[in-house]
């Protein structure tokens, strides 16, 4: 997989070729729904995945879900935990345990841009682009299947978002012939768009950062201008903008909390770091020294991709709203491909033999040993049994219950259980709608308070019995996407 390219990529680390790269993280998700049981990982060299909160991982290799040589993926989990990819290879989406993939029925065979769900993914919007000849996919079954919706003739797309509690309410960014941005919006689940506006500041390149959890009509823009960003807010459903705030180096992280109150940005720069915003007020900066390479809330943690080399680590979480950040993974830690992936599937044949090389790379990174986990005893509230339910009223609209105004505060645990599931359990959080477990016996104890942010490795559980304790909260976040393909240019 690195091929010939492994000394270049091991010298330069910001190398922008597919596959060669220096080993990295830079794009992270977790769910299902008001859970964060699955925690998926994009790397230079696959996907790191978790079904335990955190406490094991796994190693998937492109050539399992075929994507080799493809653009970095995007991501996104489905109500019973499925994990769909997006690459220019097409969607792929997996078994219960991520040892198999496959494409979804109704997906056309075709490259995707992104892909996007909501709050309890079952709802799921894949951007097929940038062509010309694009179009918007639509999944209502948490990415098992999939049907086409819009077509966005003329424009070339680069993002995609759906609002985490309106399904029908869907935001694409695009780029208009003759290289002009625009943002189109859906208010039918995709089955139709329209154009918003094209002022975007002068701004060269723009992408969808996120959309509020509980105002759709609020949503927020980055957009690119020389060498630094600006983030951009609408509060009219993108018929207008306003900016808000801008780094002057690349804007790699953004991350909203789940009541839109508080705001997180940040910079390639290290000198910059991660700023927060809270109700509007100024950007103050969090977080220390860390090299991020992207941001996302959920479920009351902030999570944060660092640098393996600087850091020490390539995952870290924060319960106080990134005043302080701990370790959750490093990639130095890693032993391969999940111990329930056997040499009967993609993942265990293919993966397993490729590791000893792919790995080379993460054995040779010269710094310091990977950082110690973590516990957080901070206090939380004991959980709440209704916490984590979302109901769906006649218009179709989750609603979503208040959570704690204070960064971080936990209300309920997650029941966190063992990686080695052949399938995903699905109890139910309402009548209408689901968020999965893993099934796989019993697992240790979660801590009544505080949660577990720890390094852990890819077959055997970390020291300590702590679980990742969360609380309710939205993945209403953008890490870092970069752009696959040069906007037509200006005519």
């Amino acid at each position: 997989m690195w091929g010939g390219a492994l000394a270049i990529g091991l010298a330069v680390a910001g190398e922008a070729q597919a596959n060669g790269r220096f080993p990295a993280a830079n794009y992270f998700v977790a769910g299902p729904g008001a859970r964060n049981d699955v925690l998926a990982l994009r790397t230079t060299f696959g996907l790191v995945l978790s079904r335990d909160g955190g406490r094991q991982w796994g190693w998937v290799c492109e050539e399992s879900y075929e994507a080799v040589g493809a653009n970095d993926p995007s991501l996104s989990i489905g109500q019973d935990g499925a994990l769909v990819i997006a690459t220019f290879a097409g969607l792929s989406v997996s078994d219960g345990a991520y040892c198999r993939w496959s494409r979804p029925a109704g997906a056309p065979m075709r490259g995707y841009a992104d892909v996007t769900n909501t709050f309890d993914g079952r709802t799921m919007v894949a951007l097929g682009g940038p062509t010309g000849d694009d179009a918007l996919v639509l999944s209502s079954d948490g990415g098992r299947s999939w049907t086409t919706g819009a077509r966005l003739m003329g424009y070339f797309s680069e993002t995609a978002d759906v609002a985490p509690n309106d399904p029908m309410r869907v935001y694409v960014t695009a780029y208009a012939r003759g290289g002009l941005p625009v943002l189109l919006r859906s208010d039918d689940g995709g089955r139709t768009v329209r154009e918003t506006t094209r002022d975007f500041f002068d701004a060269q390149g723009i992408y969808l950062a996120g959309v509020d959890a509980r105002r759709p009509d609020v949503l927020y823009v980055r957009a690119s201008r020389g060498l630094g960003t600006m983030l951009l807010k609408s509060e009219d459903g993108g018929m207008t903008l306003r900016r808000i705030g801008e780094t002057r180096a690349e804007m790699v992280g953004f991350a909203l909390s789940d009541d839109g109150d508080t705001v997180w940005i940040a910079s390639t720069s290290r000198a910059e770091g991660i700023l927060r915003s809270v109700r509007g007020g100024p950007w103050t900066r969090v977080g220390g020294d860390v090299g991020v390479q992207c941001l996302r809330y959920h479920a009351g943690l902030l999570f944060v991709c660092a640098d393996e080399v600087t850091d020490g680590y390539a995952l870290g979480c924060s319960r106080d709203g990134g005043d302080h950040i701990d370790p959750l993974l490093s990639l130095r830690r890693l032993a391969g491909p999940s111990a329930a992936c056997g040499g009967d599937t993609p993942v265990g044949s293919t993966c397993g033999s490729i590791w000893p090389t792919v790995s080379a790379p993460l054995r040779s990174i010269d710094a310091s040993a990977p950082r110690d986990p973590v516990f957080h005893d901070a206090g939380a509230v004991d959980a709440v049994e209704d916490a984590a339910e979302v109901s769906l009223d006649a218009g179709g609209r989750v609603d979503v219950p208040a959570t704690p105004g204070d960064l971080g505060q936990a209300d309920a645990p997650d029941v966190l259980r063992g990686l080695d599931a052949p399938s995903i359990d699905a109890p139910s959080l309402d009548a209408g709608r689901d968020a999965s477990v893993v099934d796989a016996g019993p697992a240790p104890a979660a801590p009544r308070d505080g949660c577990d942010c720890r390094v852990a490795t890819g077959a055997t559980p970390g020291a300590g019995a702590g679980a990742l304790l969360t609380a309710l909260g939205l993945i209403v976040a953008s890490p870092r996407r970069r752009r696959r393909l040069p906007p037509p240019p200006r005519r």
